[in-house]
């Protein structure tokens, strides 16, 4: 008899579109504000970090650049004196020494043979020899313009310094070139004034990439200070060292061939994104908090339709009379006719139930006494831990192979070509050569059988794999079986194999097919230890093979 339903007067829901509506309501907001901040995060970070690195390197580049090019011009000044032209040597070593003085650079002259004619850095009269960088005189003499060398030890001045050179175009002169010399200590006071922007290091590098001034990054290989300022990258360019990323930004002076950059690390970056995360934190919470709150409230209809279908549920488990009753959610309305239906087959399954588990429990008791006779007897032949482990689980698996086969058909009977292959093929690799079976494919055997026959194939394929035809790359096995008046004949016979001979003693292999044949089928077991190979010959009663 059908319980009589109310009628309700509202459309109803599917319970799918409140779920999907109570996911949309607490998670679109938050995953909006999240892409949308941490966008946003990304795009100013990139920006900010660009924007610094270009302003800490123009900042080193514009007073590297302006240096360089003061140093040139006072050369210039120098050379139009007119005392290079009239070889007034002392006169122009005491002038050069009150122009530079202060400035940390020193005068020198050189001729035609890279020899010093003067240098402010001693006193006029003082024995000098051939400049420390002849290489930097010849490149200014060639090109015909005022060049910059690379960082070298001077031997004047005993420390790294560098020149910039001015060839003297005159052929009447003695005088080839003048160079200003300045100590590469010295460099960095020009970089005070204007530091690179706070959390960002600095480096100039000259053509060789020698660190003339400013520092080297505290992680890393020898050569990174170079990649990080490599010019042919424009813009912002990042690496990753030690678990340390770097951004640098580089530029370099064409005219002189030194190189500036500024860089920084990820720590120096990292109070910034702190900062921006406790920010999103708390806009998360809040968006969060709302985003439940509005989930909240469209739950509740949700959990009201299922507190009516649970009081259903729990009158029909104590067997009492299901109360009429209605829901606004679709499913859960169709869901309380379908409680009262099934509560009227519900013995009927519980009976059947009954039958199940006794059956299976039988059958499990089967392979419980499988799986302890496997125990004791590979308990008996391992010569260690690791062997009994093996061979329990290599056995094990065999077992489950058949069952497994036997689980296809509600009988539990198998085709005995199925459970040779299921059994044997792991060891013939797939190969069709190795393996043939050579038997009928419709024989079918019962589960005692199956489960017996399972093993010895995982035994009789193992030791052909150790020791047998399947020790070697060209060995194979055929596998044949027939009916017979008797019962059941299988022959297993091994051929290309290495040559075999009868055993000294009975292994667990052995011991192991004969108890499946002999004691659990009530068969028999023969051997032949041919030249050309094993041959087994099982055979069996009729009683096990009738389905």
């Amino acid at each position: 008899m059908k319980p009589v339903m109310e009628k309700v007067g509202y459309r109803r829901v599917p319970v799918t579109v409140l779920i999907l509506a109570l996911i949309i309501a607490v998670a679109a907001p938050s995953l909006a504000f999240t892409g949308l901040l941490l966008l946003q995060a990304d795009n100013v970070n990139r920006a900010s970090m660009a924007l610094r690195a270009g302003q800490g390197v123009d900042v080193v580049a514009d007073a590297l650049e302006r240096e360089l090019r003061n140093m040139s011009t006072n050369l210039a000044l120098l050379a139009s004196s007119g005392w290079v032209e009239t070889e007034r040597y002392e006169r122009l070593h005491d002038r050069a020494t009150q122009a530079l003085k202060g400035t940390d650079s020193y005068l020198i002259a050189v001729d035609g043979e890279n020899r010093q004619i003067l240098n402010t850095r001693v006193p006029w009269g003082t024995p000098l020899g051939m400049t420390s960088n002849p290489a930097s005189v010849d490149k200014a003499v060639a090109q015909g313009k005022p060049t910059v060398s690379d960082l070298f030890f001077g031997q004047t001045a005993q420390k790294q310094v560098f020149n910039v050179v001015m060839p003297v175009i005159s052929g009447e002169a003695r005088v080839k070139a003048l160079i200003l010399t300045r100590d590469a200590d010295k460099l960095p006071a020009i970089f005070r004034e204007r530091p690179p922007p706070p959390g960002w290091s600095y480096a100039v590098l000259d053509g060789a990439a020698n660190l003339v001034a400013g520092s080297r990054p505290m992680v890393g290989p020898a050569d990174l200070l170079d990649r990080l300022c490599r010019a042919d990258t424009p813009g912002l360019h990042q690496m990753e060292v030690d678990k340390v990323r770097l951004a640098a930004a580089a530029e370099r002076l064409e005219e002189w061939g030194w190189r500036a950059c500024a860089w920084t690390s990820s720590d120096q970056t990292e109070a910034t994104i702190s900062q921006r995360w406790r920010d999103f934190t708390v806009l998360a919470v809040v968006v969060v908090a709302l985003s439940l709150l509005l989930g909240a409230l469209l739950g509740r209809t949700l959990t009201s339709a299922i507190r009516r279908a649970a009081s259903v549920g729990r009158a029909l488990d104590t067997g009492g009379e299901a109360p009429a009753m209605r829901s606004r959610v679709r499913e859960v309305d169709e869901l309380l006719g379908t409680l009262t239906r099934a509560a009227r087959v519900r013995l009927q399954q519980e009976e059947e139930l009954k039958i199940l588990l006794r059956e299976t429990a039988h059958r499990a008791k089967n392979q419980i006494a499988i799986g302890t006779a496997l125990a004791r007897l590979s308990a008996r032949s391992a010569q260690s831990k690791d062997e009994l482990r093996d061979d329990i689980i290599a056995r094990l698996s065999a077992l489950g192979r058949s069952i497994d086969t036997m689980s296809r058909t509600p009988s539990g009977a198998v085709l005995l070509k199925e459970l040779a292959e299921a059994q044997l093929q792991p060891f013939a690799a797939d190969d069709p050569r190795r393996l043939v079976l050579g038997g009928s494919p419709d024989i079918r055997v019962a589960p005692a059988t199956a489960q017996s026959l399972g093993l010895v194939f995982h035994e009789l394929g193992t030791n052909a794999a150790k020791y047998g035809a399947w020790s070697k790359p060209e060995g194979r096995v055929e596998l044949d079986w027939k009916e017979t008046d008797e019962g059941l004949t299988l022959v297993w016979q091994e051929k290309d194999g290495p040559a075999v001979a009868p055993p000294s003693r009975t292994g667990f292999g052995s011991s192991l097919i004969e108890m499946m044949i002999e004691r659990n089928i009530h068969g028999t077991v023969t051997r032949d230890y041919r030249e050309t190979g094993l041959v087994v010959t099982l055979k069996l009663p009729e009683r096990p093979l009738t389905v």
